[in-house]
This record gives C-alpha cells, structure tokens and sequence, in this order.
C-alpha cells in the first residue's frame, strides 16, 4: 500500500479501530503518528503507541482526549518534555497527574501544568 493511502487511512476519523490497530506497526513514524491522534483509535491501541520510540508518536497520544487514563499516567514519565508539557494541557489528564507535572524539572512542562487552570 502506497504512503499516501496508508496517510488518509491514518487520518480518516472514520477508519475502522482494525485498521487503525493494523497501521500502527508501520514503520513510518509519520503513519504511526497520525494513528495516535486519530479520535477513533482504540484504547489498546493508544497504549501501545504511548511507548513507541518516536517521541511525535507519544505525543499525539499524549493529546489524544481518548487516551485511556493509566496510559496517560504513564506519559508524566517520559522523557521528553514536548510530552509531559502536552499531556499536562490534555483535560482528560487525571488532575493527581497534572499536580506532578506541575513540579517538573522542565519550566515549560510546569508552565502547561498551570496554565491548565487544575492546578
């Protein structure tokens, strides 16, 4: 399947959650990516993706609102702060996970913590 086709599928907010599953093992990080903001991915899904190697992966899952909230967790432990600072903005972040955030060691991952308005 081309990379154009396999991009629409990706980004189709109509796709089925099997081929949403089966798109995101592609090894194109750009596919990957746009499984993981795709509103209609399932939850196993997310949490597979949330510990994918490219750091853009985890982040859209990291702003994805139907991330599941253990998988969200997770993410307040990631090593790139891009991350951290997004899932602090995400209002399906649990509020215990936007309070750690919000005494981070990086100031923009503190900064989106409290310009969340939850802390």
């Amino acid at each position: 399947m081309e990379t154009g086709s396999k991009w629409n599928m990706a980004n189709d907010p109509h796709a089925s959650q099997e081929t949403l599953d089966q798109l995101s093992g592609d090894p194109d990080w750009m596919i990957r990516s746009a499984v993981a903001k795709n509103s209609h991915t399932s939850k196993d899904t997310l949490r597979k993706l949330a510990k994918d190697e490219e750091w853009t992966v985890r982040n859209n899952v990291a702003i994805n609102p139907h991330t599941p909230s253990d998988t969200l967790d997770a993410l307040s432990d990631d090593q790139d702060s891009l991350v951290r600072s997004n899932l602090a903005r995400n209002m399906s972040t649990r509020i215990e996970t936007v309070m750690k955030l919000s005494d981070d060691c990086s100031f923009g991952v503190r900064k989106s913590a409290a310009e969340s308005g939850r802390v």
